[in-house]
């Protein structure tokens, strides 16, 4: 690596931690780190960069703006060449990347330009694809439109959660800019102009986790696997208690009763939801309200033959509003007919109702 070319890593997020030990075990840190102050950690994902900075000697600033003047000093009194943003829910300006001499690369879980935008993971889980990407790409004025660096494809499981991509798509980024870091300071690196048919995915707000028991197991199966750790999860209501499903599976053996209806799953207490086209989610791990994760046998709450509260208008409509990247559609939400509630899918088979306990 030439001496005199330097670079800053920016990450806020766990995201980001993969590439920057791997970097530093090489011998290759970066002369600054940027990452989130305390204040941002309610972000999915956060992590504090403090005790990876130290351990490693690294200069590090604390900033929740990218563009700061604060920022542009420190990248200036560093002698920064290039920015690597590694998980930053914010644009870089102009102004920022043009005092650099080698401007900015951006790291970003999805096959751009398929993918642009907000909650890449969720959304890969949420679409259903059996393959995505990490990309590695020229930041420029507009967001997720740089020429691509490289990329690495990858197959998707079918039973993936997002913990498990999370994961898997930090190490590939980190795999990715590790290959390209050297020919990126040299300025040398690729620039190939994205190609093909674009998407937008759009931002996810916690209550759009919030699930309809009448669709089908394998939505809610789905939603649960989206939205896993680090995200704050799938959730539906009951009793007037916010229970977050945190992980699970769908029964081949449990027989259903009505939609949002606890049935028995299995010996030892364990239960299960039924969901609209009678399948049973058999939860593995759950929370109730903010506390910490429990058993879900553990709690007397949940009793056979009780029902999850019907979803209302009002706190499913923010849901009803998402979505579905790449469908002329909305992503699924109930429709009410009297004291029903129904979801469904075009091809889709009209689900029964929830039942008011």
């Amino acid at each position: 690596m030439p001496d005199q070319r330097r670079y800053c890593y920016v990450s806020g997020l766990r995201l980001g931690v993969p590439a920057l030990e791997e970097l530093c075990a090489q011998g290759r840190p970066p002369s600054l780190m940027v990452s989130y102050p305390a204040e941002l950690a309610h972000r999915c994902g956060y992590t504090d960069f403090e005790e990876l900075t130290r351990r490693h000697g690294l200069p590090h600033l604390r900033a929740a703006d990218i563009n700061t003047d604060e920022v542009r000093d420190a990248l200036h009194a560093h002698r920064i060449d290039l920015m690597v943003v590694a998980g930053w829910s914010q644009l870089v300006h102009e102004e920022v990347l043009a005092s650099l001499p080698l401007g900015g690369v951006g790291l970003h879980p999805s096959p751009l330009p398929v993918g642009q935008g907000r909650a890449p993971i969720p959304w890969t889980i949420l679409r259903d694809m059996r393959s995505s990407a990490v990309s590695l790409f020229h930041l420029t004025r507009e967001a997720f439109s740089g020429d691509i660096v490289d990329r690495i494809w990858f197959d998707v499981a079918e039973d993936v959660t997002a913990t498990g991509l999370y994961e898997r798509t930090g190490q590939l980024q980190s795999e990715l800019l590790v290959r390209n870091l050297d020919a990126l300071l040299e300025g040398r690196a690729p620039r190939r102009p994205q190609a093909g048919h674009g998407s937008v995915w759009p931002r996810r707000r916690p209550s759009d986790g919030h699930l309809d028991l009448s669709a089908a197991g394998r939505d809610v199966d789905r939603m649960v696997r989206a939205l896993a750790d680090p995200y704050p999860g799938a959730f539906a209501m009951f009793g007037g208690a916010r229970i977050t499903l945190c992980g699970g599976r769908l029964s081949g053996e449990a027989v259903g009763g009505d939609p949002g209806q606890i049935v028995s799953a299995g010996p030892g207490r364990e239960w299960g939801v039924t969901c609209g086209d009678g399948s049973v989610y058999v939860p593995e791990s759950l929370r109730v309200d903010e506390g910490v994760r429990a058993e879900p046998t553990s709690l007397a709450m949940f009793r056979p033959g009780r029902y999850f509260d019907v979803p209302s208008e009002h706190m499913m409509a923010d849901t009803r509003r998402t979505p579905l990247p790449g469908s002329e559609l909305s992503f699924p939400g109930p429709q009410y007919r009297g004291d029903h509630d129904s979801d469904h899918r075009v091809g889709q088979d009209e689900p029964r109702g929830l039942k008011h306990r």
